[in-house]
């Protein structure tokens, strides 16, 4: 699936200089599917600044615990170049990216980070303080098992103290990309009381995610009913469960 970014917001470091400055450059695809049938492809950056773009690239194996956490580890899974790209105002690069080794039963899964760095000299500062912000972009690179197997389901829901606790198990040997993941608290006539959309979108294979909500007080004795669901592209996924008298203290 080729997907583009444009990067004019998001930052993982600052350097104080004169006035709010952010990049504006362009990622695609951003993100990136190989298998044992493709096992390289190309990753195109474009500079729509007025100045040079400077950016280091560093590729990490890329997992999920049980609470959501995203961890990243250096990796020598993925193949790149080049590490280091310069690029004139208008102009674009080409990154070539491949995979060593294609896994046989389970996806692997990666980030290639793209990070900005600082022009080698500044012009000098008017009078104020000003602040550059330099951005760090991970594209999520997937390489396929040999046979893909998508399993997965809600397999926790309850209520206790007024607090929802669910979980959500990918059991299959592939990730998974959810456009929704959603809870909603229910009258006993079917009138949603409380929503809530999480921010989770990728799950990873073999991770079960806990995720939990707090009903607010004024509609907590109201609620009858839970109804949790998680939909996507490859995903549809849904749970519902009566509440017991008293889940709310």
């Amino acid at each position: 699936m080729l997907t583009g970014i444009r990067a004019i917001c998001c930052f993982a470091l600052a350097v104080w200089m004169p006035a709010l400055v952010a990049a504006d450059f362009t990622i695609l695809p951003l993100r990136v599917e190989l298998d044992r049938a493709n096992r390289a492809t190309e990753v195109v950056v474009r500079n729509d600044e007025t100045t040079p773009l400077r950016m280091q690239l560093e590729a990490m194996s890329w997992h999920q615990d049980a609470d959501g956490k995203e961890h990243y580890e250096p990796s020598e899974g993925l193949t790149y170049f080049p590490r280091v790209l310069e690029i004139p105002p208008g102009e674009s690069r080409i990154v070539r990216l491949g995979v060593r080794a294609a896994p046989v039963t389970r996806e692997e899964t990666y980030r290639l980070f793209f990070e900005q760095l600082p022009p080698p000299t500044e012009d000098p500062a008017p009078a104020g303080a000003r602040l550059r912000i330099l951005l760090r972009v991970g594209v999520p690179v997937f390489v396929a098992p040999v046979q893909p197997e998508r399993k997965a389901e809600i397999t926790r829901l309850e209520m206790q103290g007024g607090r929802v606790r669910w979980t959500v198990a990918n059991a299959g040997n592939v990730h998974f990309v959810a456009d929704r993941v959603e809870l909603v608290a229910l009258a006993r006539d079917g009138t949603r009381l409380y929503v809530q959309q999480f921010t989770e979108r990728y799950f990873l294979a073999g991770v079960l995610k806990s995720l939990q909500a707090d009903i607010p007080r004024e509609v907590c004795a109201q609620v009858a009913a839970l109804e949790a669901s998680v939909a996507g592209a490859n995903v549809d996924l849904r749970r519902r469960v009566d509440v017991e008298p008293g889940a709310c203290y």
